[in-house]
């Protein structure tokens, strides 16, 4: 599954996967003392996320746009209009305005090998140079916003300490 891995000068494992959800190929980044088998297990677990889980991942998308295009219209003029109108028609339309570069693994506390996790970050159309972290645990959003290196595990932390966090939390578990 995870295709051309290696270990990179940081010690680091790098390898691509293809994302069934973007339709394209990313990067996986995590570090030696993460099984392969978990990483594996967690792209699994992406390329067959919930429809009802895209549709939240994608309203937050929104809320993102929304916001940054209600304090920088000129910085979104030249899209904004066609995301706006095929987000109408088709929500999952917004996926293609973001360019995922990097799905990355945090360590884990080993009850937690089994929660499902995503920790995606790359470029987005809207956000210009600042970029775009995804951060989901156990289908549920944790954060969707500007760019922003934080373990997926510390969700309180995310939750409360960020001001532009576009996710919904469904509990505070």
């Amino acid at each position: 599954m995870i295709k051309n891995l290696y270990e990179n000068d940081l010690g680091y494992m790098i390898g691509t996967v293809y994302s069934t959800v973007l339709g394209y190929e990313i990067e996986v980044m995590y570090t030696k003392d993460i099984s392969q088998s978990y990483v594996e297990k967690n792209v699994e677990y992406f390329n067959n996320l919930d429809p009802a889980f895209v549709e939240k991942l994608c309203a937050a998308l929104k809320r993102f746009f929304d916001d940054y295009y209600e304090m920088n219209p000129d910085l979104s003029e030249d899209f904004a209009d066609d995301l706006i109108e095929e987000y109408g028609t088709d929500p999952k339309s917004i996926l293609k305005y973001i360019d995922i570069g990097i799905y990355s693994f945090d360590e884990y506390d080993i009850e937690n090998e089994n929660v499902p996790v995503l920790n995606l970050s790359g470029d987005c159309e809207w956000n210009g140079d600042q970029q775009i972290t995804i951060l989901a645990k156990d289908n549920n959003l944790v954060y969707v916003g500007p760019f922003l290196e934080y373990s997926v595990w510390n969700q309180e932390g995310v939750v409360k300490g960020c001001l532009y966090n576009y996710a919904v939390p469904e509990n505070d578990g």
